[in-house]
Protein backbone atom coordinates (compact mmCIF):
# COMPACT_ATOMS: atom_id res chain seq x y z
CA UNK A 1 0.00 0.00 0.00
CA UNK A 2 1.51 3.37 -1.35
CA UNK A 3 0.46 6.03 1.53
CA UNK A 4 -2.02 9.05 0.08
CA UNK A 5 0.61 12.18 0.75
CA UNK A 6 3.30 9.78 -1.86
CA UNK A 7 0.54 9.47 -3.94
CA UNK A 8 -0.38 13.03 -4.49
CA UNK A 9 3.13 13.43 -5.62
CA UNK A 10 4.14 10.90 -8.67
CA UNK A 11 2.03 9.40 -10.88
CA UNK A 12 3.20 6.28 -12.92
CA UNK A 13 1.51 5.27 -16.74
CA UNK A 14 2.42 3.23 -19.87
CA UNK A 15 2.03 3.60 -23.46
CA UNK A 16 2.60 1.97 -26.60
CA UNK A 17 5.47 2.79 -28.94
CA UNK A 18 3.66 5.45 -30.45
CA UNK A 19 2.62 7.85 -27.13
CA UNK A 20 -0.96 6.57 -26.32
CA UNK A 21 -1.83 5.60 -23.08
CA UNK A 22 -2.74 2.36 -22.34
CA UNK A 23 -2.96 2.43 -18.63
CA UNK A 24 -2.55 4.30 -15.55
CA UNK A 25 -0.37 2.16 -12.63
CA UNK A 26 -0.30 3.83 -9.62
CA UNK A 27 -0.48 7.68 -8.02
CA UNK A 28 -3.07 10.53 -8.04
CA UNK A 29 -0.88 13.40 -9.49
CA UNK A 30 -2.29 14.86 -12.42
CA UNK A 31 -4.37 12.16 -12.78
CA UNK A 32 -7.18 13.84 -14.27
CA UNK A 33 -4.92 15.32 -16.92
CA UNK A 34 -4.18 11.82 -18.25
CA UNK A 35 -6.76 9.19 -19.58
CA UNK A 36 -6.17 6.20 -21.40
CA UNK A 37 -6.25 6.21 -24.64
CA UNK A 38 -5.56 9.88 -24.97
CA UNK A 39 -1.69 10.63 -26.44
CA UNK A 40 0.64 11.24 -24.05
CA UNK A 41 2.01 14.03 -26.30
CA UNK A 42 -0.72 16.03 -25.40
CA UNK A 43 0.75 16.83 -22.13
CA UNK A 44 4.10 16.02 -22.20
CA UNK A 45 4.92 17.73 -25.96
CA UNK A 46 9.09 17.07 -24.97
CA UNK A 47 8.83 13.80 -25.24
CA UNK A 48 7.82 13.60 -28.69
CA UNK A 49 10.67 11.82 -30.67
CA UNK A 50 12.32 10.86 -27.26
CA UNK A 51 9.50 7.82 -26.84
CA UNK A 52 11.15 6.88 -30.85
CA UNK A 53 14.94 6.77 -29.49
CA UNK A 54 14.05 4.94 -26.17
CA UNK A 55 16.77 1.89 -25.93
CA UNK A 56 15.38 -0.90 -25.13
CA UNK A 57 15.40 -1.80 -21.32
CA UNK A 58 17.96 1.25 -20.75
CA UNK A 59 16.09 3.71 -18.06
CA UNK A 60 16.27 7.60 -19.18
CA UNK A 61 15.84 10.23 -16.83
CA UNK A 62 14.54 13.80 -17.97
CA UNK A 63 14.65 16.66 -15.10
CA UNK A 64 12.93 19.78 -14.65
CA UNK A 65 10.66 19.41 -17.22
CA UNK A 66 7.41 21.30 -17.34
CA UNK A 67 3.93 20.02 -17.45
CA UNK A 68 0.43 21.70 -17.19
CA UNK A 69 -2.15 20.24 -15.17
CA UNK A 70 -6.02 22.26 -14.43
CA UNK A 71 -4.30 25.34 -15.31
CA UNK A 72 -1.41 25.13 -13.11
CA UNK A 73 2.47 24.46 -14.30
CA UNK A 74 4.84 22.16 -12.12
CA UNK A 75 8.04 21.21 -12.53
CA UNK A 76 8.32 17.37 -12.81
CA UNK A 77 10.91 14.53 -13.43
CA UNK A 78 10.47 11.70 -15.70
CA UNK A 79 11.82 8.37 -15.58
CA UNK A 80 11.08 6.23 -18.66
CA UNK A 81 11.85 2.54 -19.78
CA UNK A 82 11.66 0.75 -22.88
CA UNK A 83 10.27 -2.76 -22.63
CA UNK A 84 9.63 -5.31 -25.37
CA UNK A 85 5.85 -4.49 -25.98
CA UNK A 86 5.32 -1.04 -23.93
CA UNK A 87 6.90 1.94 -22.41
CA UNK A 88 7.01 2.70 -18.79
CA UNK A 89 6.47 6.53 -18.12
CA UNK A 90 6.76 7.75 -13.84
CA UNK A 91 6.12 11.42 -13.50
CA UNK A 92 7.35 13.29 -10.22
CA UNK A 93 5.93 16.26 -8.85
CA UNK A 94 9.12 18.31 -7.95
CA UNK A 95 7.58 21.33 -7.85
CA UNK A 96 8.03 22.42 -3.88
CA UNK A 97 11.68 20.58 -4.27
CA UNK A 98 12.60 23.05 -7.15
CA UNK A 99 11.27 26.21 -5.77
CA UNK A 100 13.36 25.35 -2.41
CA UNK A 101 16.48 24.44 -4.86
CA UNK A 102 15.64 27.69 -6.36
CA UNK A 103 15.44 29.89 -3.16
CA UNK A 104 18.32 27.88 -2.14
CA UNK A 105 20.25 29.08 -4.85
CA UNK A 106 19.11 32.53 -5.08
CA UNK A 107 20.13 32.73 -1.04
CA UNK A 108 23.46 31.07 -2.15
CA UNK A 109 23.76 33.53 -4.33
CA UNK A 110 22.94 36.64 -1.85
CA UNK A 111 25.45 35.73 0.47
CA UNK A 112 27.99 35.14 -2.04
CA UNK A 113 27.43 38.88 -2.49
CA UNK A 114 27.08 39.23 1.45
CA UNK A 115 30.24 37.61 1.61
CA UNK A 116 31.59 39.55 -0.94
CA UNK A 117 30.46 43.13 0.28
CA UNK A 118 31.80 42.10 3.59
CA UNK A 119 34.95 40.97 2.62
CA UNK A 120 35.28 44.83 1.10
CA UNK A 121 34.10 46.22 4.17
CA UNK A 122 36.06 44.41 6.31
CA UNK A 123 39.39 45.79 4.09
CA UNK A 124 38.02 49.07 4.08
CA UNK A 125 38.17 48.81 8.11
CA UNK A 126 41.32 47.16 8.44
CA UNK A 127 42.70 50.43 5.58
CA UNK A 128 40.56 52.78 8.43
CA UNK A 129 41.74 50.96 11.41
CA UNK A 130 45.78 51.43 10.42
CA UNK A 131 45.22 54.88 9.44
CA UNK A 132 43.32 56.00 12.89
CA UNK A 133 46.36 53.12 14.50
CA UNK A 134 48.89 55.44 12.44
CA UNK A 135 47.02 58.81 13.70
CA UNK A 136 46.69 57.47 17.19
CA UNK A 137 50.65 56.85 17.68
CA UNK A 138 50.76 60.27 16.01
CA UNK A 139 49.31 61.91 18.49
CA UNK A 140 50.70 60.00 21.82
CA UNK A 141 54.23 61.15 20.09
CA UNK A 142 52.78 64.51 19.54
CA UNK A 143 51.70 64.54 23.23
CA UNK A 144 54.77 62.75 24.73
CA UNK A 145 57.21 65.36 22.66
CA UNK A 146 54.88 68.50 24.25
CA UNK A 147 54.97 66.83 27.19
CA UNK A 148 58.92 66.82 27.59
CA UNK A 149 58.73 70.86 26.28
CA UNK A 150 56.59 71.80 28.94
CA UNK A 151 57.50 69.89 32.08
CA UNK A 152 61.70 71.03 31.14
CA UNK A 153 60.48 74.54 32.15
CA UNK A 154 57.88 73.73 34.43
CA UNK A 155 60.50 72.00 36.68
CA UNK A 156 62.09 75.23 36.91
CA UNK A 157 58.96 77.41 37.29
CA UNK A 158 58.38 75.20 40.27
CA UNK A 159 61.39 74.81 41.16
CA UNK A 160 62.40 78.18 41.65
CA UNK A 161 59.23 78.98 43.30
CA UNK A 162 59.92 76.06 45.54
CA UNK A 163 63.57 77.99 46.29
CA UNK A 164 62.10 81.72 46.76
CA UNK A 165 59.29 80.47 48.99
CA UNK A 166 62.00 79.42 51.41
CA UNK A 167 63.96 82.85 51.28
CA UNK A 168 63.23 85.54 53.78
CA UNK A 169 61.26 88.03 51.85
CA UNK A 170 58.30 90.08 52.03
CA UNK A 171 54.35 89.52 51.92
CA UNK A 172 53.95 90.84 48.92
CA UNK A 173 56.84 88.74 47.16
CA UNK A 174 55.98 85.11 48.73
CA UNK A 175 52.09 86.05 47.63
CA UNK A 176 53.84 86.19 43.87
CA UNK A 177 55.73 83.01 44.84
CA UNK A 178 52.45 81.49 45.47
CA UNK A 179 50.72 82.65 42.81
CA UNK A 180 53.40 81.17 40.52
CA UNK A 181 53.96 77.95 42.63
CA UNK A 182 49.51 78.00 42.06
CA UNK A 183 49.37 78.48 38.57
CA UNK A 184 52.87 75.40 37.74
CA UNK A 185 50.98 72.92 39.54
CA UNK A 186 47.55 73.79 37.65
CA UNK A 187 49.40 73.27 34.60
CA UNK A 188 51.22 70.15 35.49
CA UNK A 189 47.83 68.75 36.63
CA UNK A 190 46.52 69.52 33.34
CA UNK A 191 49.53 68.21 31.55
CA UNK A 192 48.87 64.30 33.73
CA UNK A 193 45.34 64.34 33.02
CA UNK A 194 45.53 65.19 28.98
CA UNK A 195 48.57 62.25 29.29
CA UNK A 196 46.17 60.00 30.63
CA UNK A 197 43.33 60.66 29.06
CA UNK A 198 45.34 59.75 25.97
CA UNK A 199 46.60 56.18 27.49
CA UNK A 200 43.03 55.61 28.82
CA UNK A 201 41.44 56.53 25.14
CA UNK A 202 44.09 54.33 23.73
CA UNK A 203 44.11 51.14 25.57
CA UNK A 204 46.94 51.81 27.53
CA UNK A 205 46.16 52.40 30.76
CA UNK A 206 47.62 49.54 33.34
CA UNK A 207 47.48 48.69 36.59
CA UNK A 208 49.85 47.97 39.41
CA UNK A 209 49.02 45.26 41.60
CA UNK A 210 51.34 45.40 44.73
CA UNK A 211 51.33 45.39 48.69
CA UNK A 212 50.14 48.78 49.48
CA UNK A 213 49.21 50.47 52.88
CA UNK A 214 45.88 52.22 52.06
CA UNK A 215 45.49 53.86 55.71
CA UNK A 216 49.09 55.32 54.65
CA UNK A 217 48.18 56.31 51.59
CA UNK A 218 45.16 58.23 52.11
CA UNK A 219 46.72 60.05 55.39
CA UNK A 220 49.89 61.25 53.52
CA UNK A 221 47.13 62.53 51.00
CA UNK A 222 45.43 64.43 53.68
CA UNK A 223 49.25 66.26 54.99
CA UNK A 224 50.40 66.68 51.79
CA UNK A 225 47.33 68.87 50.87
CA UNK A 226 47.24 70.33 54.56
CA UNK A 227 50.81 71.67 53.96
CA UNK A 228 49.66 72.96 50.41
CA UNK A 229 46.48 74.73 52.50
CA UNK A 230 47.24 78.07 52.56
CA UNK A 231 43.49 78.89 54.26
CA UNK A 232 43.32 78.95 57.51
CA UNK A 233 39.29 79.14 57.44
CA UNK A 234 39.92 75.27 56.55
CA UNK A 235 40.92 72.48 58.28
CA UNK A 236 41.81 69.08 56.96
CA UNK A 237 40.67 65.51 58.63
CA UNK A 238 41.52 61.96 58.40
CA UNK A 239 39.99 59.11 60.16
CA UNK A 240 40.29 55.30 59.23
CA UNK A 241 38.20 52.58 61.14
CA UNK A 242 40.25 49.75 62.93
CA UNK A 243 39.51 46.92 60.84
CA UNK A 244 40.89 48.31 57.87
CA UNK A 245 43.97 46.38 57.09
CA UNK A 246 47.26 47.00 57.43
CA UNK A 247 48.34 46.22 53.47
CA UNK A 248 46.52 44.75 50.41
CA UNK A 249 47.24 44.28 46.89
CA UNK A 250 46.64 47.45 44.93
CA UNK A 251 48.22 50.15 42.61
CA UNK A 252 50.02 52.73 44.79
CA UNK A 253 50.25 55.59 42.09
CA UNK A 254 46.75 55.18 41.09
CA UNK A 255 45.02 55.22 44.48
CA UNK A 256 47.17 58.30 45.31
CA UNK A 257 45.93 59.95 41.86
CA UNK A 258 42.18 59.10 42.74
CA UNK A 259 41.81 60.51 46.14
CA UNK A 260 44.69 63.38 44.90
CA UNK A 261 42.33 64.76 42.32
CA UNK A 262 39.11 64.46 44.78
CA UNK A 263 40.63 66.04 47.62
CA UNK A 264 42.47 68.85 45.40
CA UNK A 265 38.79 69.84 44.35
CA UNK A 266 37.61 69.77 47.37
CA UNK A 267 39.97 72.27 48.28
CA UNK A 268 39.41 74.62 45.30
CA UNK A 269 35.79 74.61 45.98
CA UNK A 270 36.14 75.38 50.05
CA UNK A 271 36.32 78.82 51.40
CA UNK A 272 35.50 77.81 55.20
CA UNK A 273 34.73 74.74 57.49
CA UNK A 274 36.24 71.48 57.38
CA UNK A 275 37.34 68.67 54.32
CA UNK A 276 37.63 64.84 55.78
CA UNK A 277 39.03 61.65 54.12
CA UNK A 278 37.24 58.61 55.59
CA UNK A 279 38.37 55.47 54.82
CA UNK A 280 35.55 52.44 55.86
CA UNK A 281 35.34 48.65 54.73
CA UNK A 282 32.33 48.11 52.96
CA UNK A 283 32.51 44.52 52.77
CA UNK A 284 34.99 41.03 52.65
CA UNK A 285 35.53 37.40 51.96
CA UNK A 286 38.39 35.18 52.13
CA UNK A 287 40.10 36.55 49.48
CA UNK A 288 38.42 40.47 48.72
CA UNK A 289 38.52 43.38 50.81
CA UNK A 290 35.99 46.30 49.64
CA UNK A 291 37.41 49.53 50.89
CA UNK A 292 35.04 52.95 50.89
CA UNK A 293 36.75 56.69 50.51
CA UNK A 294 34.75 59.43 51.40
CA UNK A 295 35.80 62.87 50.51
CA UNK A 296 33.70 65.42 51.92
CA UNK A 297 33.94 69.09 52.00
CA UNK A 298 31.52 72.00 53.24
CA UNK A 299 31.84 73.78 50.02
CA UNK A 300 29.82 75.47 47.84
CA UNK A 301 28.22 72.14 46.70
CA UNK A 302 26.24 71.27 43.79
CA UNK A 303 22.63 70.72 42.02
CA UNK A 304 21.19 67.37 41.09
CA UNK A 305 21.70 68.69 37.37
CA UNK A 306 24.93 69.59 38.07
CA UNK A 307 26.26 66.55 39.90
CA UNK A 308 24.98 64.13 37.31
CA UNK A 309 27.68 65.60 34.70
CA UNK A 310 30.14 66.41 37.23
CA UNK A 311 32.29 62.72 35.31
CA UNK A 312 31.67 63.99 32.02
CA UNK A 313 35.08 65.15 30.03
CA UNK A 314 35.80 68.90 30.10
CA UNK A 315 33.05 69.72 32.28
CA UNK A 316 33.25 72.44 34.89
CA UNK A 317 29.77 73.77 36.20
CA UNK A 318 30.77 77.00 36.38
CA UNK A 319 32.30 79.17 32.91
CA UNK A 320 34.84 80.85 35.12
CA UNK A 321 35.88 78.24 37.33
CA UNK A 322 38.69 77.50 34.73
CA UNK A 323 39.73 80.94 35.00
CA UNK A 324 39.73 80.95 38.90
CA UNK A 325 40.77 77.14 39.72
CA UNK A 326 42.56 76.35 36.35
CA UNK A 327 42.56 72.52 35.48
CA UNK A 328 40.52 71.37 32.15
CA UNK A 329 38.04 69.31 33.43
CA UNK A 330 39.06 66.06 32.92
CA UNK A 331 40.40 64.76 36.69
CA UNK A 332 36.78 63.56 37.83
CA UNK A 333 36.83 62.28 34.64
CA UNK A 334 39.94 59.98 34.83
CA UNK A 335 38.74 59.16 38.36
CA UNK A 336 35.73 57.31 37.10
CA UNK A 337 38.14 55.56 34.54
CA UNK A 338 40.56 54.77 36.77
CA UNK A 339 38.22 53.32 39.50
CA UNK A 340 36.56 51.52 36.41
CA UNK A 341 39.52 49.57 35.52
CA UNK A 342 39.57 48.54 39.05
CA UNK A 343 36.56 47.29 39.15
CA UNK A 344 35.43 50.02 41.51
CA UNK A 345 32.74 52.76 41.58
CA UNK A 346 32.35 56.39 42.53
CA UNK A 347 29.29 58.06 43.21
CA UNK A 348 28.65 62.03 44.75
CA UNK A 349 26.32 63.17 47.55
CA UNK A 350 25.58 67.35 47.00
CA UNK A 351 23.54 69.93 48.53
CA UNK A 352 23.61 73.91 47.26
CA UNK A 353 26.05 75.95 49.40
CA UNK A 354 25.97 73.16 52.06
CA UNK A 355 29.24 70.69 50.86
CA UNK A 356 29.88 67.47 48.65
CA UNK A 357 30.71 63.90 49.61
CA UNK A 358 32.36 61.51 47.11
CA UNK A 359 32.59 57.89 47.89
CA UNK A 360 34.69 55.61 45.99
CA UNK A 361 34.27 52.17 46.48
CA UNK A 362 37.35 49.77 45.44
CA UNK A 363 37.89 46.16 46.08
CA UNK A 364 41.16 44.83 47.01
CA UNK A 365 42.69 41.69 47.08
CA UNK A 366 43.88 40.82 50.54
CA UNK A 367 47.29 39.53 51.66
CA UNK A 368 49.04 36.80 53.97
CA UNK A 369 50.79 38.15 56.80
CA UNK A 370 54.03 36.72 55.82
CA UNK A 371 53.77 39.90 53.24
CA UNK A 372 52.35 42.41 55.05
CA UNK A 373 56.01 41.97 57.23
CA UNK A 374 57.93 41.86 54.46
CA UNK A 375 55.66 45.31 53.56
CA UNK A 376 56.62 46.89 57.14
CA UNK A 377 60.29 46.24 56.86
CA UNK A 378 60.14 47.78 53.37
CA UNK A 379 58.65 51.13 54.85
CA UNK A 380 61.02 51.20 57.28
CA UNK A 381 64.28 50.48 55.38
CA UNK A 382 63.68 53.28 53.30
CA UNK A 383 63.96 56.01 55.70
CA UNK A 384 67.79 56.63 55.17
CA UNK A 385 69.93 59.64 55.43
CA UNK A 386 71.80 61.46 52.57
CA UNK A 387 74.26 63.09 54.50
CA UNK A 388 77.83 62.36 53.56
CA UNK A 389 76.58 60.55 50.46
CA UNK A 390 78.77 61.54 46.90
CA UNK A 391 76.32 61.72 44.24
CA UNK A 392 77.17 63.43 40.83
CA UNK A 393 74.43 64.92 38.87
CA UNK A 394 74.60 65.29 34.93
CA UNK A 395 72.45 67.93 33.67
CA UNK A 396 73.29 70.54 30.63
CA UNK A 397 70.50 72.96 31.81
CA UNK A 398 72.32 75.32 34.49
CA UNK A 399 68.88 76.17 35.45
CA UNK A 400 68.12 72.83 36.70
CA UNK A 401 71.50 72.51 38.02
CA UNK A 402 70.94 74.83 40.10
CA UNK A 403 67.60 73.58 41.93
CA UNK A 404 69.23 70.01 42.42
CA UNK A 405 72.23 71.71 44.19
CA UNK A 406 69.67 73.67 46.15
CA UNK A 407 68.00 70.76 47.08
CA UNK A 408 70.71 68.16 47.56
CA UNK A 409 73.28 70.66 49.86
CA UNK A 410 70.32 70.92 52.31
CA UNK A 411 70.30 67.02 52.78
CA UNK A 412 74.56 67.84 53.12
CA UNK A 413 75.65 65.72 50.50
CA UNK A 414 79.32 65.60 48.75
CA UNK A 415 77.77 66.89 45.43
CA UNK A 416 79.85 66.72 41.94
CA UNK A 417 77.66 68.31 39.03
CA UNK A 418 78.69 68.22 34.99
CA UNK A 419 76.98 70.09 32.30
CA UNK A 420 77.32 67.26 29.84
CA UNK A 421 77.69 63.37 29.51
CA UNK A 422 81.53 63.68 28.26
CA UNK A 423 82.42 65.80 31.66
CA UNK A 424 80.57 62.35 33.29
CA UNK A 425 82.77 59.77 31.97
CA UNK A 426 85.36 61.40 32.80
CA UNK A 427 84.66 61.76 36.38
CA UNK A 428 82.83 58.78 36.53
CA UNK A 429 86.31 56.81 35.42
CA UNK A 430 88.06 58.86 38.19
CA UNK A 431 86.35 59.60 41.48
CA UNK A 432 84.30 56.88 43.09
CA UNK A 433 80.39 57.86 43.85
CA UNK A 434 77.18 56.44 45.92
CA UNK A 435 74.72 57.79 42.87
CA UNK A 436 74.84 58.81 39.78
CA UNK A 437 72.14 61.65 38.67
CA UNK A 438 72.13 61.84 34.84
CA UNK A 439 69.87 64.02 32.26
CA UNK A 440 68.76 62.15 29.31
CA UNK A 441 69.31 65.08 26.63
CA UNK A 442 72.93 65.75 26.93
CA UNK A 443 75.52 67.13 24.55
CA UNK A 444 78.61 65.03 23.62
CA UNK A 445 76.99 61.81 25.20
CA UNK A 446 73.50 61.40 25.82
CA UNK A 447 72.43 59.71 29.69
CA UNK A 448 71.34 57.14 27.32
CA UNK A 449 74.98 56.41 25.84
CA UNK A 450 76.56 56.90 29.52
CA UNK A 451 74.55 54.57 31.22
CA UNK A 452 75.67 51.70 28.82
CA UNK A 453 79.62 52.47 29.09
CA UNK A 454 80.02 51.12 32.65
CA UNK A 455 82.61 48.76 31.62
CA UNK A 456 85.08 51.98 30.73
CA UNK A 457 83.87 53.48 34.46
CA UNK A 458 85.83 53.09 37.52
CA UNK A 459 85.20 49.55 39.17
CA UNK A 460 83.82 51.18 42.01
CA UNK A 461 81.39 53.32 39.83
CA UNK A 462 80.13 49.82 37.69
CA UNK A 463 77.77 48.61 40.69
CA UNK A 464 76.15 52.08 41.65
CA UNK A 465 72.70 52.68 41.31
CA UNK A 466 72.00 55.52 38.09
CA UNK A 467 68.96 57.26 38.00
CA UNK A 468 67.58 59.17 34.58
CA UNK A 469 66.45 62.80 35.76
CA UNK A 470 64.10 63.25 32.69
CA UNK A 471 60.84 65.08 31.49
CA UNK A 472 60.31 61.81 29.25
CA UNK A 473 57.69 59.83 31.73
CA UNK A 474 55.31 58.06 29.40
CA UNK A 475 55.90 54.12 30.52
CA UNK A 476 57.65 52.69 27.30
CA UNK A 477 60.32 55.95 28.24
CA UNK A 478 60.45 54.24 31.59
CA UNK A 479 60.73 51.01 30.89
CA UNK A 480 63.74 51.46 28.24
CA UNK A 481 65.56 53.60 30.64
CA UNK A 482 65.23 50.54 33.33
CA UNK A 483 66.20 48.10 30.63
CA UNK A 484 69.20 49.45 29.58
CA UNK A 485 70.72 50.38 33.13
CA UNK A 486 68.65 52.81 35.09
CA UNK A 487 67.33 51.83 38.15
CA UNK A 488 64.65 54.15 38.53
CA UNK A 489 63.98 57.66 37.03
CA UNK A 490 63.24 60.81 38.31
CA UNK A 491 60.17 62.41 36.62
CA UNK A 492 59.96 66.31 35.87
CA UNK A 493 58.79 68.47 37.56
CA UNK A 494 60.06 67.13 40.43
CA UNK A 495 59.09 68.77 44.27
CA UNK A 496 62.51 68.60 46.58
CA UNK A 497 60.43 65.71 49.00
CA UNK A 498 59.91 63.53 46.06
CA UNK A 499 63.27 64.15 44.40
CA UNK A 500 64.86 63.36 47.90
CA UNK A 501 62.41 60.57 48.72
CA UNK A 502 63.37 58.98 45.27
CA UNK A 503 66.72 58.83 46.04
CA UNK A 504 66.41 57.68 49.41
CA UNK A 505 64.77 54.54 48.09
CA UNK A 506 67.52 53.89 45.51
CA UNK A 507 70.83 54.62 47.51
Amino acid sequence: MIPAKIEDVFLQLTTNFIGVITNIVAGKFAKSTFQIHDSIYTTCSFLEGTLDALEPLQPVTLEGMIIVSSSKEYNVDIDLFKSSDEISVLIHNRTNVYKIVSQLNQNRNDIFFIKRELAEKNEELKRLRKIADKANEEKSRFLAMMSHEIRNPLNVILGYSEMISEEEINEKVRQYSKLLSISGNNLKVIVNDILDLSRIEAGKLELINKPINIKEIAKNCVQNYSYQNKNEAVELFFNAENDIPDAVLGDYVRINQILSNLLSNAIKFTQKGKISIDVKKVSENKNTIKIAFLVSDSGRGMTKQQASKIFDEYQQNKKSDNRVFGGAGLGLSIVKHLLNAMNGKISVESKLDIGTVFITEIPFLKLKNSAVKELKTAEISTEKKLEGKRILVADDDALNQLIVAHILKKEKVLLTQVKDGLEALNVLKTTSFDLVLLDIHMPNITGEQLVQQKKNFHTSNREIPFLSLTANTTKEDVKRYKKIGFVDVISKPYTAIEFVKKINVNI
